[in-house]
């Protein structure tokens, strides 16, 4: 992708560590599931939590760097 092009967490490699853009909470990109009856959802583990939980697909998002995370 080019470097001006937003990331949106639909774009996103299982194991990517990630910013979302609006609250700055870090995140890691667990993978998706296609069999829900709403559609596609895209699995995530947000920073200091255990429990997976989703988000929607066209959230704005930042790749991070090993170093960045705590």
């Amino acid at each position: 992708m080019a470097e001006n092009t937003i990331k949106r967490v639909r774009n996103l490699q299982p194991g990517q560590r990630f910013r979302l853009k609006r609250t700055g909470e870090l995140y890691e990109f667990l993978g998706h599931k296609r069999d829900t009856p709403s559609g596609t959802q895209y699995i995530v583990r947000r920073s200091g939590f255990a429990k997976p939980s989703t988000l929607h697909h066209a959230c704005h998002v930042v790749l991070v760097q090993a170093k960045d995370s705590p």
